[in-house]
């Protein structure tokens, strides 16, 4: 059985969509050597409710840390710093099977057969609020555009 199969036949496909939202847009896991890997998302001060949101829906299937505010130095900002808030989990099997598909190595490389499979209004959802915008003319919408 290959990693997509054990995901999609050993976890709740409401998890699945949500965290294919989450990895194509604010989320990676966390790879380090010798330990581990771990999931993790972060937003931005203002999008702290968002933040909150999918920590708890999140948090009903997975051990989670709750966020936490971190303030992070950036000269390439007029402030000179950013404002987040952050979300990391604990250690599980999940994160080692997500790893294997979604990282070549400790690059992380869209799984298309993969995200294919979980493309849900759910997953795609979750992606806009992340990484999407609506390239607006006026007052009329002219298309949505998505980041990863």
């Amino acid at each position: 059985m290959n990693h997509t199969d054990i995901l999609l036949y050993n976890y709740d496909h409401k998890l699945l969509e949500m965290l294919t939202g989450k990895l194509l847009g604010d989320g990676n896991i966390i790879i380090q050597t010798n330990r581990k890997p771990r999931f993790r998302f972060g937003h931005s001060i203002k999008d702290r409710d968002w933040c909150v949101h999918c920590y708890q829906e999140l948090a009903g299937f997975l051990q989670l840390n709750p966020p936490k505010y971190r303030r992070v130095i950036d000269s390439r900002i007029k402030e000179g710093f950013s404002e987040l808030y952050y979300v990391q989990s604990k250690t599980d099997p999940i994160y080692v099977h997500l790893k294997e598909i979604w990282y070549n190595n400790t690059v992380k490389v869209i799984p298309k057969e993969f995200v294919k499979k979980l493309m849900t209004p759910l997953s795609l959802a979750w992606w806009y609020q992340d990484d999407g915008h609506l390239k607006m003319k006026g007052k009329t919408p002219q298309k949505i555009i998505l980041s990863t």
